[in-house]
């Protein structure tokens, strides 16, 4: 009875022209979107620069500047107007302000001033780009220190404009830079590649998505074309009538873990650091709460709409900002962090990226794989219990 059930679901899959790219296509395609589109780390930020001094080692510095990649020159400006004047004609991000003096107080080891100004209103941008800035600096600084110069440089913090302008919205940073040879190494992901922080995460995404979403809505088609009703009088059980319904997209969800880690390997060249059979296996618990969603979303919508805006608005957008995918959930206020224990998407993220990027085994996921699979139970019952009420 299972098997004859599960044949006319395949059937009904096959004949419905937009449901084989949606369960084929669509996850390469959400994955190739996201993966480009979703790099945190800024490239190419606009610079302008304000050099007072105009001396060999202010162009060597502005040079240093503009040869790591991190940042476009946008133009020059000089002291007759302000710092966020020039920014806003220039079009800059940011700018830089080498003072008079600059060249000279660096060969006579004297501690020079450095004024390094960032546009916060877009705060991620700033704040990295801050860092590149201090890095530069600080390498150029300790070239200059082994080619013979006897000092180190230092910044100050900024003064509000060069001329007589006022700076609202512009951040003034002071760099550092000590004579203490600080050597850092980073781990799991050295090069600090956003792209290889996101893309695990875009398994958990997708494979949420499309079961999730999927399930819902082959559920309530039924209710909707009036087969439900013909189910139901067959000698099928309920038991047999939800196996029938759920095997399909069991599959689907299998090969979807399998076409997105293989998009990630030959797209992205993202290989997992650690197990692939682990981290199949964790997929599949993954799997059993998505589907679960899915079956409880269609108990409470009479229609296809009404699946789809549940599914978008009530489950998929709050696990998105709640899991970790983006916001990370250590700075959550506490209520908020306290929701997010009941989401089985921020344990699987969590598993997911530890996996891919640390090449963590059943001894560091076990609680995470044990929360995920307690949290599959209690949705999955949930739903069959209302499942077998709605069919009764």
């Amino acid at each position: 009875m299972i098997g004859l059930m599960v044949k006319k679901e395949f059937r009904q899959l096959k004949r419905d022209k937009r449901m084989l790219p949606m369960v084929l296509l669509a996850p390469v395609v959400q994955l190739l979107l996201l993966g480009y589109a979703a790099v945190l780390e800024p490239k190419d930020v606009p610079v302008v620069v304000c050099d007072l001094d105009r001396t060999v080692r202010s162009r060597e510095l502005t040079a240093e500047f503009f040869s790591s990649g991190f940042f476009l020159n946008a133009g020059y400006i000089d002291g007759s107007e302000s710092i966020e004047e020039g920014m806003e004609r220039a079009g800059g991000s940011a700018a830089l302000v080498i003072p008079d003096g600059f060249g000279r107080n660096l060969e006579a080891g004297r501690t020079p001033e450095i004024a390094y100004f960032a546009d916060g209103s877009d705060s991620t941008t700033a704040v990295v780009a801050t860092g590149y800035a201090e890095r530069i600096i600080s390498r150029y600084a300790s070239e200059y220190g082994t080619a013979g110069g006897s000092g180190t440089a230092a910044a100050a913090s900024g003064a509000g404009s060069v001329g007589s302008g006022g700076t609202s919205g512009i951040t003034a940073s002071g760099f550092s830079i000590p004579s203490i040879d600080i050597r850092t190494r980073i781990f799991f992901n050295p090069a600090l590649k956003s792209r290889d922080f996101m893309v695990p995460g875009l398994l958990a995404l997708v494979l949420m998505v499309m079961t999730m979403m999927l399930t819902s809505l082959a559920v309530v088609k039924e209710k909707e074309i009036g087969t439900m009703e013909q189910l139901i009088v067959t000698p099928l059980g309920t038991r047999d009538i939800l196996l029938g319904k759920l095997l399909p997209f069991i599959a689907i969800g299998v090969l979807d873990i399998l076409l997105i880690i293989g998009a990630s390997r030959v797209i992205f060249g993202l290989d997992i650091a650690g197990s692939f059979f682990l981290l199949f296996a964790f997929s599949l618990v993954f799997l059993f709460s998505s589907l679960g969603l899915g079956l409880l979303i269609s108990t409470f919508s009479e229609n296809q709409q009404q699946a789809m805006m549940a599914s978008v608005f009530f489950v998929m957008m709050p696990m998105i900002i709640l899991s970790g995918f983006v916001f990370p959930v250590e700075n959550m206020p506490a209520p908020i962090r306290a929701l997010t224990y009941a989401l089985p998407l921020r344990y699987y993220f969590t598993i997911v990226r530890g996996i891919y990027l640390k090449g963590a085994g059943v001894a560091e996921l076990w609680d995470e794989g044990a929360a995920l699979l307690i949290l599959g139970i209690i949705i999955f019952s949930i739903s069959l219990l209302r499942f077998r009420k709605r069919l009764e």
